[in-house]
């Protein structure tokens, strides 16, 4: 998966190693799921305040900070802890319904909720559509789809991929058939000009959603 210098999806392949994927999810899953009233699992999230694994998604990020604020020509300010998240088989619904990480929205319009610029998901396991699967290290669905531009990314193992937060990028998590997907979510602050306030511009970023990912 790669990406042209005007997209505005930052991505990064091998953002940390299959190794620490996996002490990422023995330190945070969990293998049987709490179950809700409607019979349906409950999603395992967790804030990563340890100090190892908080360390090393921290390190990451500022290894690509400077590719990051090229990309969006804006300073990084701070960062949301992040979250661990598990989804498990549930084919009756997604994972997560249509929603932006930033906005709210309510009364007809987009309202800004939570004072970030960006969002990155780090997927924990690889798509995994062939037979037999291998549950430790794939899943199958779990993919974020963006359904203004009609298309979606599977997860792969070690990747990270980040976009702005507000509702251009409305996301939603496709359903868990078969195993469970865990992945990290995170969240910047951006500041940029003399008012330090970071806005998306589109015309900063042209093109279709092929022409972003080449």
């Amino acid at each position: 998966m790669t990406q042209n210098t005007h997209s505005p999806f930052h991505v990064v392949e091998n953002f940390i190693s299959p190794a620490n994927c996996e002490k990422l999810i023995a330190e945070f899953g969990i293998s049987v799921p709490s179950i809700a009233e409607d019979g349906q699992p409950i999603k395992n999230e967790r804030l990563v305040k340890a100090p190892d694994a908080l360390g090393l998604i921290r390190e990451a990020i500022l290894d690509h900070g400077q590719a990051i604020q090229d990309r969006y020509n804006g300073t990084i300010k701070g960062m949301e802890t992040p979250h661990f998240q598990q989804y498990f088989e549930n084919p009756k619904k997604p994972c997560e319904p249509h929603g932006c990480e930033s906005s709210k929205y309510q009364r007809k319009k987009w309202v800004k909720v939570k004072d970030i610029d960006l969002v990155g998901y780090l997927w924990l396991k690889d798509y995994g559509s062939g037979v037999p699967l291998d549950p430790r290290i794939e899943v199958y669905g779990g993919k974020l789809e963006f359904p203004s531009y009609n298309f979606s990314l599977v997860p792969q193992r070690g990747t990270m991929v980040m976009f702005p937060a507000g509702p251009h990028f409305i996301t939603a998590v496709s359903p868990v058939l078969v195993g469970s997907l865990e992945m990290i979510k995170f969240s910047i602050k951006l500041t940029q000009g003399e008012d330090g306030i970071w806005l998306y511009q589109p015309d900063n970023f042209p093109g279709t959603y092929q022409e972003w990912f080449e």
